[in-house]
């Protein structure tokens, strides 16, 4: 059978993108009422005017991709980390139409700030900048260029999307493409560029035993695009060559992005006695529950594995996260079987999520137990227990569970 492949021609990649990245989505995720209509990430285009009138406003041309994607659609339900869940009460979020796209120096001068210093005292550290030629998807090494940088995408927290000149580029050449957190940033050489390499990470590449064999050696010997390439391996053929760099802990992280593409009885029985670092643990579980085969699934059941169970829809994950909420007080599992119960709200859950607020003192941990008892229906136990927290770090989130009630009545 032949594998999908990324598209040459935009207007055909972004429907692949659009149609990935909402194939991707986990179980417990859901869409913002737009995209949830529509069944795309994309808008409606803009129209030559629109595009115009945003160039003329803003003082530039827009290289030529990113045009060509505003007139294909007008911004998207998603960004560079993904597809927009849920409905923010703040701006929208994900790919901005061409009315709302800004400078970043206008929106968040301080960050522009902070990165331009930050960058200074990296090179002054290092005797220089770092002049490693980068590829697709790599860090971003020099954040000077942010001072010029167009904010094209919103996302949670400090996250944001930037379109950025680095060097001169003319006027019909491409801008990089920034994925900005607030511990650096990801770039690509363009919007099409960036696009593509989005949808090849969910459909995977095609490697036989030598290409995996080289790969693995570039991942250890500190080639920045091989780990990624390493994850997106996708053949059969590559299988035992990966099970054996996992078995002696060479790049276990994309090595298990790679066998949790490739499935198969085989591969989820050698993940069910891998042995990895605790912290790589989870990686292991999201592998097998990505894979989603029956005995994949029933070696998360065996081991009380209820979120990895949750992501994919299995109907025993809130009965597990339930039994582990009564026998746990470890605030992260408490704080992840309380997510799980929200998802799937009934009140025969009221009692073990208020037998667990009772036990716990951290407010984070007692803010998701909350908002669990109020999707759960415990309305009065939330509106009596939520005002303790109003004095604490987490007085936001108490204060609109309790706005959130009142608009309910």
């Amino acid at each position: 059978m032949e594998r999908p492949v990324p598209a040459v021609d935009l207007a055909t990649l972004l429907r692949q993108w659009s149609d990935t990245q909402l194939a991707g989505l986990d179980a417990q995720e859901r869409l913002n009422d737009e995209a949830a209509r529509s069944g795309s990430l994309l808008r409606p285009p803009a129209t030559e005017a629109d595009v115009a009138a945003a160039e003329q406003r803003l003082g530039t041309r827009f290289p030529p991709s990113y045009r060509s994607f505003l007139l294909l659609s007008d911004g998207a339900y998603g960004d560079t980390t993904g597809p927009v869940t849920g409905n923010p009460p703040e701006a929208p979020l994900g790919f901005l139409p061409a009315a709302e796209l800004r400078w970043y120096r206008e929106v968040d001068p301080d960050a522009v700030e902070l990165w331009v210093r930050t960058q200074e005292e990296i090179d002054e550290a290092n005797g220089g900048p770092d002049l490693t030629p980068p590829t697709e998807y790599d860090e971003v090494r020099d954040h000077r260029p942010i001072r010029d940088a167009l904010l094209i995408a919103r996302g949670f927290d400090a996250n944001c999307s930037l379109l950025v000149t680095v060097g001169e580029p003319g006027p019909d050449e491409e801008w990089e493409v920034w994925d900005h957190y607030k511990e650096g940033a990801s770039r690509w050489s363009s919007f099409h560029a960036f696009v593509h390499d989005a949808v090849e990470e969910k459909f995977g590449i095609d490697a036989d035993e030598a290409t995996a064999r080289r790969l693995l050696a570039a991942t250890q010997a500190r080639d920045n695009r091989a780990p990624i390439d390493l994850g997106r391996i996708r053949s059969p053929e590559a299988a035992p060559v990966l099970m054996e760099a996992a078995r002696q802990g060479v790049a276990v992280s994309s090595v298990l992005q790679a066998l949790a593409r490739i499935g198969g009885p085989e591969v989820v029985a050698f993940l069910a006695e891998l042995e990895v670092e605790p912290w790589l643990d989870r990686e292991r579980l999201h592998a097998l529950a990505t894979i989603g085969s029956r005995d994949a699934l029933e070696h998360l059941v065996a081991t009380g594995a209820f979120y990895e169970l949750a992501r994919v829809g299995d109907p025993r994950a809130p009965g597990i996260a339930a039994e582990q909420l009564r026998s746990t007080n470890d605030p992260s599992t408490i704080t992840t079987a309380a997510s799980v119960l929200r998802t799937h709200p009934d009140p025969g859950w009221v009692p073990v999520l208020a037998d667990a607020h009772e036990r716990v003192s951290y407010a984070g941990t007692r803010v998701s137990l909350l908002g669990a008892l109020a999707a759960c229906g415990a309305h009065d136990v939330v509106r009596r227990w939520a005002p303790d927290l109003l004095d604490g770090p987490y007085w936001y989130a108490a204060r609109h569970l309790l706005e959130d009630l009142d608009r309910d009545r």
